[in-house]
């Protein structure tokens, strides 16, 4: 049994019509006025549209896709829906409006992936099914079963988070986004799935992806509140799994910045992620931890810290792309008529996952990591 998920009815064309909107951060007046041109509705039409009060004749519902810049087989499918959403270090200043603005591009990119595996019939298969969540185990337990699943031993570290999320069968996408999400973790019907913010440091990002596991293995996406204690409980499970309390004692065992930085290439953990578990351990006091950061503020480390640490993508989506074109002959205009969004979208993705955009993702080399080692 793998970990708990939920489901929910597919989405009404309605729930689509404002899921989209959302996404954009526009009142009903602002697509009412922005539809001019293309269609004719008012701002309280549509609000009945997505109130499935009325359906929307095709003329408008044609305009209403353009604006949202989505196919209007989109809003006609029956498809799931993200649900049971739980963020990773969601700050105060992200407002629900942004909220929705990052939910919507993680719900469209995920229907485009979801598209091309059913088209390509290469289904995400789990290679792991019988990884059962024990309640009340601490998360510390929690990650030593996945290393021990993994068959890592306590001074190895986890060659790939991102190949750990796909190997449970949880689909994990990469989307850029200009707001202040590291990522979240949610359900697609029976599916679970992460989704990531890929413009972040190589050390956060793959915290964020062993955090949205936490969730995910925790069965926090099923719909309730969400609590602070989950969130507490996410980040230790993902801290734990980074870095054994064994390699943790031994990382500052001389409470040597040069060591630190050591552990933190070694093992893909950022030293400020260290730094609190030593805090919390109670390897380092209070005051050594102010010193610590006073520190850092003064290097200017809270912004970017030292060493260097391999990249860890989420790519199986850009993978099919790229195989459809080489061993199916399919055009990137074809795969975009499939998937559900613009050519120039799937490029740019393209070429950020071979390295071809100038502006690397994440600002550091893109290395392969290791592939992991699974204990059947």
């Amino acid at each position: 049994m793998g970990p708990k998920r939920t489901s929910r009815m597919a989405p009404t064309l309605g729930e689509r019509l404002r899921m989209a909107r959302k996404a954009k951060g526009w009142s009903t007046r602002t697509v009412a006025e922005r539809l001019r041109g293309l269609a004719s509705a008012s701002h309280a039409t549509i609000a009945n549209y997505e109130k499935d009060a009325t359906r929307p004749p095709i003329d408008v519902l044609s305009g209403l896709a353009t604006l949202y810049e989505r196919p209007v087989n989109w809003f006609l499918g029956d498809g799931p829906m993200l649900s049971g959403v739980r963020y990773r270090n969601l700050k105060s200043k992200v407002t629900v409006r942004d909220r929705h603005r990052f939910e919507g591009d993680a719900q469209r990119w995920l229907d485009a992936y979801r598209n091309i595996e059913q088209h390509l019939a290469e289904p995400l298969d789990a290679e792991i099914t019988d990884f059962e969540f024990i309640e009340d185990e601490s998360p510390g337990a929690l990650a030593s079963r996945v290393r021990n699943r993994l068959d890592l031993d306590d001074d190895e570290p986890v060659p790939s988070v991102t190949e750990v999320l796909e190997a449970l069968g949880v689909r994990v996408m990469e989307i850029e986004t200009d707001l202040a999400i590291d990522g979240l973790a949610a359900a697609m019907d029976e599916e679970s799935v992460v989704v990531l913010n890929g413009d972040v440091s190589n050390d956060r990002a793959r915290l964020n992806a062993a955090h949205e596991l936490g969730h995910v293995l925790r069965g926090d996406c099923a719909e309730r509140d969400e609590s602070r204690e989950e969130e507490k409980a996410a980040f230790r499970f993902a801290s734990h799994l980074m870095l054994t309390p064994p390699m943790l004692r031994e990382a500052f065992k001389r409470k040597s910045m040069v060591d630190l930085v050591k552990f933190k290439e070694r093992f893909g953990i950022s030293l400020a992620a260290m730094i609190y578990r030593a805090n919390e351990e109670n390897i380092l006091s209070d005051g050594e931890v102010k010193r610590l950061w006073i520190e850092f503020n003064k290097r200017g480390w809270r912004k970017k810290e030292p060493g260097r640490v391999l990249a860890d993508r989420a790519t199986r989506f850009e993978s099919l792309l790229s195989s459809a074109m080489i061993e199916r002959n399919l055009p990137l205009e074809a795969l975009a008529q499939i998937s559900g969004v613009r050519v120039e979208e799937l490029k740019r993705r393209l070429d950020l996952a071979t390295g071809s955009e100038e502006d690397d993702w994440r600002g550091e080399e893109d290395q392969a990591p290791k592939r992991l080692r699974l204990v059947r």
